[in-house]
């Protein structure tokens, strides 16, 4: 459960930065229209949502949501590595 909290929390910053014009740039090489940024941000903050009820079904309501925490500071972490080194890469996921 908690794989499943990390994977949806990097997502779900994934599409939040993809939403970004700068970023944008560095992963797609255009900013896109307004109307897929906002679909992307809108997106971002789904799956950020989605990923605290598998922290909570495995850890009970207040490990859970501290551990959301935990990961939500970790898969940001991480992508700010990995946009940091290869933005490029979220490329084909994001489309």
């Amino acid at each position: 459960m908690s794989l499943l909290c990390l994977v949806l929390s990097f997502w779900g910053f994934a599409a939040i930065s993809a939403s970004m014009d700068r970023h944008a740039k560095e992963i797609f090489s255009a900013p896109g229209s307004p109307r897929a940024r906002r679909l992307r941000l809108a997106a971002g903050y789904v799956l950020l949502a989605l990923a605290l009820p598998p922290a909570i079904a495995a850890h009970g309501l207040s490990i859970g949501i501290a551990v959301w925490f935990g990961v939500l500071a970790l898969a940001s972490t991480a992508l700010a590595l990995l946009l940091s080194w290869r933005p490029r890469i979220l490329r084909w996921a994001l489309r």
